[in-house]
């Protein structure tokens, strides 16, 4: 009887060994955001911008999360009143989740990807260019190169 309680026993730590080594794929599947800025020039590693990004973005326009309503306006009238300058196929807009439904509303159709305020302006909106590095770059860890260009 001690040794079927015995056997029992070490079944169950068994069993409970095992499911204690299973890998977690919430954990596993974590995506990590680096961004590092210095001056008007920001190194990012993103793997939302890295599926988002395309060549055709010639304009990129990163909000703060300091912006308030008033400069989420000025973003909708800019992109309402420009589309030959700004449109949904030549630009990307780069937002935190704070005013993400207002921003989703004021650049409807336009590609949103949530990241950290990209640059080094105090300004709310601000306007440059993201490009993929290279090996000419010289920045291993890191996908790509935000350059502050104006404030909007």
């Amino acid at each position: 009887m001690k040794k079927r309680i015995l056997l029992l026993c070490l079944f169950c730590m068994t069993l409970g060994f095992a499911y204690s080594q299973k890998i977690d794929s919430e954990i596993t599947n974590m995506s990590k955001t680096v961004i590092s800025t210095s001056g008007k020039k920001s190194l990012i590693k993103a793997e939302n911008l890295k599926k988002a990004w395309t060549p055709s973005y010639i304009h990129v326009i990163s909000i703060s999360p300091k912006a308030n309503l008033k400069a989420l306006i000025r973003l909708e009238e800019l992109l309402q009143k420009t589309p030959m300058l700004y449109n949904p196929e030549n630009t990307l807009i780069i937002c935190t989740d704070k005013y993400l439904e207002l921003i989703k509303e004021a650049a409807a159709g336009y590609k949103l990807v949530q990241l950290p305020s990209l640059g080094s302006s105090e300004s709310m909106i601000v306007e440059g260019k993201i490009t993929p590095l290279t090996k000419e770059d010289n920045e291993p860890g890191y996908d790509f190169k935000f350059v502050e260009e104006k404030a909007l």
